[in-house]
C-alpha cells in the first residue's frame, strides 16, 4: 500500500507549532480553547437585569449588536449577539458570540456560531458548544437569535451540515 502524502508532516507540525508559540507563548492553544473561565463579577452584586443592559452598552459601543437575549432552564441569562467588523463582509459572513450572565457572574464561553450568507441562501457553517456548555439551552436560544436574523435579512433558504464527529 502507498503512503499517502501528508502536508502536516513532523516538521511542518514543528514549524507551526514554533510559529503559534512566537504568536502565543508556550501555552497549549487547545486547552486555551476550551478552557473554562470564572465568571467575572457582576457590575451590581445581584442585578442581572443592570448587567444585561451595561453589557448590551459595552458591546454596541464596539459596534457589534445584542441579537436575542433569553433565559435557559437555570436561570441564567444568555444574550446572543452578532460581532459587526465593519468590513463590508458583514452580511455575507455572520459570527455569533454568547454571554452567560447569571447571579454567579457574567460568562463568555468559546460557544459561537459562523453563517455564510450568498443570494439570500444562509449556510450554516459551525456551531461550536463545548464541555460544561452541552445541554444548558445556548445552541438554542443561539438558535432563536439566527432565526431573527433570517428574517431580518428576509433569507429564503437556510441549510447546514453535521458531521459525524459531532
Amino acid at each position: 500500500m502507498a503512503k499517502k502524502n501528508n502536508p502536516f508532516d513532523e516538521k511542518s507540525s514543528k514549524q507551526l507549532t514554533d510559529i503559534l508559540k512566537d504568536l502565543f507563548g508556550d501555552s497549549d492553544l487547545l486547552l486555551m480553547l476550551n478552557r473554562e473561565y470564572k465568571p467575572l463579577p457582576l457590575k451590581k452584586k445581584g442585578d442581572i437585569e443592570y448587567d444585561i443592559r451595561w453589557h448590551t452598552t459595552d458591546l454596541e459601543k464596539y459596534g457589534h449588536k445584542i441579537i436575542h437575549v433569553a433565559q435557559n432552564q437555570f436561570g441564567e441569562s444568555v444574550m446572543i449577539y452578532r460581532l459587526m467588523y465593519g468590513d463590508g463582509m458583514d452580511d455575507v459572513n455572520i459570527h455569533l458570540r454568547v454571554k452567560v450572565i447569571s447571579k454567579d457572574g457574567v460568562k463568555v464561553p468559546d460557544s459561537n456560531v459562523h453563517v455564510h450568507v450568498e443570494n439570500k441562501h444562509m449556510d450554516i457553517a459551525d456551531i461550536k458548544i463545548e464541555g460544561e456548555r452541552v445541554n444548558r439551552g445556548y445552541g438554542s436560544i443561539m438558535m432563536e437569535g439566527l432565526i431573527k436574523i433570517v428574517h431580518e435579512m428576509q433569507n429564503k433558504v437556510i441549510t447546514g451540515w453535521i458531521s459525524s464527529v459531532d
